[in-house]
């Protein structure tokens, strides 16, 4: 979570300090209807002018889409509104605007589709999620499965995009980036670069699963080169590089998603619990002892003289 906000805070100041010799270039215009030529969509998603630097997405796109509005807000408004009310302070920034400004663009371009129904749901399971104040501290919940995947990508294979959530399932909008656009594509050989570009629209729209239906490689990215996947048995050190598999003491093993109490070869744990010292723990409520914010679910609160108890953490995130 604190990778994912700071590749957010990256993509912020990207926007915020863009540069163009020319204003009327800050990007192309959403289009007026959905009958686009070819031509008319590789305009709509032209790359900046080589003598600027500006976002892929239009700076202004316009008044934001009402069903984007109300994802953005469950994405990013209300955590950070739970949190204050929680901890009895002012809500800290949040990137609502962008996510409305990238998606409500998206939208626009007709490059993606929202279904009112997935909405509703995910806002349901924000809401659940963030339920009470037992998960403030540093590790906040995971995104709710119901707000994975919503965001339906409509572009077919060579089309111009400016997110791999544009471009239909199984295709990657390889080559782009924040100030660049690029093309639908299917997912990259082994010995090509990968690993290169920030998502804007990933970023902001928090779509923390985005690989599984959008992968950049054949195999998997390993230090910004595509690499092949490792069979059963194979060498590997993460499960990433095993193929129907987890990494299990430097070996490629089936997936074992154990239950509480139950040893966690490859670090996966049912919902709820983590891996710790090779066995998955529940995660403690309020009042527990502990040893670590990893045990709670919230933080570990080391009082004066006394043993740490699992409770609100205010001071962390």
């Amino acid at each position: 979570m604190r990778i994912f906000r700071g590749i957010v805070l990256g993509l912020v100041g990207i926007v915020a300090t863009h540069c163009s010799k020319d204003p009327d270039r800050a990007g192309p215009e959403p289009a007026p209807s959905a009958s686009v030529t070819p031509a008319a969509k590789d305009a709509q998603t032209a790359e900046p002018s080589e003598d600027s630097v500006t976002s892929v997405y239009p700076l202004d796109a316009g008044a934001p889409d009402p069903l984007v509005q109300k994802l953005c807000a469950a994405l990013h408004d209300l955590p950070e509104q739970r949190r204050a009310a929680c901890c009895q302070s002012t809500p800290s920034i949040v990137f609502t605007s962008e996510c409305n400004r990238t998606l409500t663009a998206a939208v626009h371009f007709k490059a993606v589709a929202l279904e009112s129904a997935e909405v509703d749901r995910c806002i349901e399971a924000m809401g659940r999620a963030y339920d009470g104040c037992e998960w403030v501290g540093p590790w906040p919940p995971e995104m709710p499965a119901e707000c994975e995947g919503i965001i339906h990508g409509v572009l077919a294979k060579d089309a111009r995009c400016r997110s791999s959530l544009e471009c239909a399932e199984g295709l990657r909008c390889q080559g782009a980036g924040p100030t660049s656009a690029g093309r639908c594509g299917p997912p990259r050989p082994d010995g090509s670069a990968c690993g290169a570009a920030v998502d804007p629209l990933v970023a902001f729209a928090k779509q923390t699963n985005a690989n599984v239906a959008h992968p950049e490689c054949t195999g998997y990215c390993d230090h910004l080169r595509c690499d092949a996947l490792v069979p059963m048995g194979g060498v590997c050190r993460v499960n990433a590089q095993c193929a129907n598999g987890g990494c299990a003491a430097g070996k490629c093993v089936p997936h074992v998603v154990a239950k509480p109490g139950e040893a966690c070869p490859t670090g996966e744990c049912s919902e709820g619990a983590r891996c710790l010292e090779g066995k998955c723990v529940q995660r403690k409520p309020s009042g527990a002892v502990c040893k670590s914010d990893f045990e709670c679910l919230g933080g570990c609160v080391k009082s004066d003289g006394g043993a740490a108890m699992c409770g609100r953490r205010c001071d962390v995130r």
